[in-house]
């Protein structure tokens, strides 16, 4: 006869053993990162979106580099920009990379860390005699330009003035600059500098281009967050935590060597 005392041992080894064998079976909880939803502008060589390219893009690798450190994923649709800003107002997007301007903070909150540096120059042929120092050089010249396309509040108006009396050539693909350049339906447009020349260099034009140094905007770039979004209970702990992501980058060279795949300076 076992005594009793064998017994509780025995049923209480049998227990633990139960227990045991249950937490060593039961596969491990795995914290699922949450995915935002990122505008993809058409905007080589930082975004590719609404195109066919290999390289992701410089913008997209700096957010999937540095997103997962906030617990987070991203996944990137392309709209229109009219769309895009009526989305980030809505919190249908969740993330968009902005210049700084004033107004913008009624529907986005900034980072405090920029990601690039962009400059708006006018484009012309190689071999014309086009010089501009000043907006009043535009007037005698057709003028291309992208719908929705930002450009300074001084730059801004004039394209709108322009567009007023019907002296405005305006496109909604921004490959089609080059094209109209080229076929002399244009005289000038105006991008930014290493988007013209990505462009220009995968349609083998870069020859047959100028950019001029006349400079109608230069502005740094940030990561900006809605504020209908309801997807980001803690919005400045997400933008802080990419900020200090990217200056680490910096730091130890990953940011340079993604920059340099694009051609950005």
């Amino acid at each position: 006869m076992v005594p009793d005392f064998m017994l509780k041992i025995e049923t209480r080894t049998l227990v633990l053993s139960l227990i045991f064998t249950f937490f060593s079976t039961v596969a491990p909880v795995v914290a699922v990162a949450q995915e935002l939803i990122v505008i993809e502008n058409d905007w080589p060589p930082y975004y590719f979106g609404n195109t066919t390219n290999p390289q992701a893009g410089f913008a997209r690798e700096l957010l999937d580099a540095c997103l997962p450190d906030a617990g987070y994923t991203a996944e990137y649709r392309f709209y229109p920009v009219k769309r895009m800003y009526s989305y980030l107002r809505k919190g249908l997007l969740d993330i968009a990379i902005f210049s700084y301007r004033k107004d913008r903070e009624e529907m986005v909150i900034y980072g405090r860390e920029p990601i690039f540096t962009s400059s708006y120059r006018p484009v012309v042929l190689k071999g014309s005699a086009i010089c501009i120092d000043s907006l009043r050089d535009f007037d005698s010249l057709r003028l291309g330009h992208l719908a929705g396309l930002r450009y300074s509040a001084e730059f801004q108006e004039y394209v709108q003035k322009r567009e007023a009396a019907g002296r405005l050539v305006t496109i909604t693909d921004g490959r089609d600059y080059l094209k109209l350049l080229l076929e002399g339906i244009i005289d000038v447009f105006v991008d930014t500098r290493a988007t013209t020349l990505w462009r220009a260099s995968r349609m083998g034009v870069t020859e047959n281009i100028r950019i001029l140094g006349f400079d109608i905007k230069t502005s740094d770039y940030y990561v900006t967050v809605s504020k209908a979004s309801p997807r980001l209970e803690h919005p400045r702990v997400l933008l802080d935590t990419l900020d200090s992501c990217f200056a680490a980058m910096k730091e130890n060279g990953k940011f340079d060597s993604i920059a340099k795949k694009y051609g950005i300076d």
